[in-house]
């Protein structure tokens, strides 16, 4: 993994150029442990180093950085709302939060503000390597893009963002793999509960054959059903996300 970003492009004319990485983590060893990691991936160009909140800002003012992999507890950074204006005010800069830090609201509040994925720690390294491969693929799929998008093309690109934490399923005779992805993407974007109409409406399909696919999903465990209850009728039930209720983190 080369050392000097400087003269890396940042705007426009990325294509298959390597990603800059920083590292925001308050402890040295698992920082060079990260760094370690990083540099088994070609893709990759090491940034630099953030111990705290303000290192963390200076680097990311000063250095084209596409991806940061972020502490959220990081000493002198403020939390979910600073990652909030950290993401207002670096666009084009993506996240990969590490963390301890395990409250729902935090979990869910960062994915929904654009994090790539969260790890809670301490997690497992291949984990770590699926998710810096997922990012590889999702970002070079969405910079390298010069002609007009298809839907097909789309899904297969946001797709990557549930690769990284997915284990392998089987689909079943009858499903459509993009239409599993495109729920799932669906859910995991939307930051909402949804029922099988309301599923089926978004994705122009009927809402007996969202139920169809929203059931499997459940089934696998890769989605949560809650139920909704009023004074009159039935309950309704609705799907989400398992990382919005806090049960998508992966095993310590």
């Amino acid at each position: 993994m080369r050392e000097s970003i400087r003269n890396t492009p940042m705007k426009g004319e990325l294509g298959l150029h390597p990603l800059n990485v920083l590292i925001a983590e308050p402890d040295a060893m698992l920082s060079a442990l990260y760094r370690e990691i990083v540099s088994d991936f070609q893709g990759y160009l090491f940034a630099g180093f953030a111990g705290d909140g303000a290192a963390l800002r200076s680097q990311l003012a000063r250095l084209p950085v596409h991806i940061v992999l972020l502490d959220i507890l990081l000493p002198g950074f403020g939390g979910l709302d600073e990652f909030h204006g950290l993401r207002a005010d670096f666009p084009r800069t993506d996240f990969i939060i590490l963390s301890s830090e395990k409250a729902p609201d935090v979990v869910r509040g960062t994915i929904c503000s654009g994090a790539f994925d969260y790890l809670i720690k301490p997690f497992e390294w291949e984990r770590f390597r699926r998710a810096l491969r997922a990012y590889e693929e999702y970002h070079h799929g969405l910079a390298g893009r010069k002609r007009p998008w298809r839907q097909e093309d789309i899904d297969r690109v946001t797709g990557f963002r549930n690769q990284a934490s997915e284990r392998e399923i089987d689909i079943p005779k009858g499903f459509q793999e993009t239409l599993v992805h495109r729920i799932t993407n669906l859910l995991s974007d939307s930051c909402l509960s949804l029922s099988a109409a309301e599923a089926g409406r978004m994705l122009g399909m009927s809402r007996s054959s969202a139920r169809r696919y929203l059931e499997y999903l459940a089934e696998e465990g890769k989605i949560s059903v809650q139920y909704e209850y009023s004074q009159v009728g039935r309950p309704r039930k609705l799907y989400s996300s398992r990382l919005k209720t806090g049960e998508g983190a992966p095993d310590a």
